[in-house]
């Protein structure tokens, strides 16, 4: 399942790639592309489901920037963060 985020930005992606093929701001092969990538994100947010975050949920790829990346207070036993310090 998708966040209700990830669905609003399928949707706005949609609109892009239909409004872009649509008004003919783009023509031939790149409006054919992009048509069916409407087509999919359109698909994908009335589901409210992406195969392909569930293939990269089951594998062991992570997202850059994912919070797995980051360092974490329990990896090092000696240090104690000092939230009481004034910034």
């Amino acid at each position: 399942m998708l966040s209700s985020k990830s669905v609003i930005i399928r949707y706005a992606i949609c609109l892009c790639c239909f409004l872009l093929s649509g008004s003919g701001t783009i023509t031939g092969w790149p409006a054919t592309i992009c048509g069916v990538i409407g087509t999919i994100e359109l698909g994908t947010a009335l589901l409210q489901y992406s195969p392909l975050c569930e293939i990269l949920a089951g594998s062991d790829v992570k997202a850059p920037g994912s919070m797995e990346d980051k360092p974490s207070y329990s990896n090092y036993p000696n240090v104690q963060p000092n939230l009481n310090k004034a910034v």
